[in-house]
């Protein structure tokens, strides 16, 4: 028998993980910082050490896969409409700069408290430097972030 499934041609069994989104709205006196705690997350970091003339070097990356909106999890949103959007239930976001953390991490409510969330004082956070939304029928069915 042929069995139909439902949803992208893509198997997210392996996204069982939960990380928090950190996104910064706005700058300066008007700054705000949105906190997502996202379950059902792929999260995977390496450190990468290298040895040529002039020494040791130490490099780390990291992917992190978010299904958009399959089996109860929140719909990716663009930063530019999250930013600008009245209600951001059931959305999430991620962009550039922003910081993610495995787990669910602390709350954030002062530009002091994100200028003290780097990778050298939090274990398992990481700083976003590049999103990639992937597509199937014309919507987003999860995004790749990178660093």
């Amino acid at each position: 028998m042929l069995r139909v499934r439902r949803g992208p041609p893509v198997d997210y069994s392996l996204c069982d993980q939960t990380v928090t989104i950190y996104h910064q709205i706005g700058a300066g006196a008007a700054f705000c910082c949105t906190r997502t705690v996202f379950c059902g997350a792929f999260f995977d970091w390496k450190k990468v050490q290298t040895v040529d003339k002039t020494g040791s070097r130490e490099a780390s990356s990291f992917l992190l896969v978010l299904p958009s909106g399959w089996d109860g999890r929140p719909w990716w949103m663009p930063p530019q409409e999250y930013d600008a959007a009245q209600s951001r239930s059931g959305c999430f976001t991620i962009a550039a700069k922003d910081k993610v953390v495995l787990g669910v991490g602390p709350e954030i409510k002062t530009r002091e408290e994100w200028a003290a969330l780097l990778p050298a004082k939090v274990s398992g956070l990481v700083i976003v430097q590049d999103v990639d939304p992937k597509y199937w029928q014309q919507r987003v069915t999860h995004v790749e972030v990178g660093g």
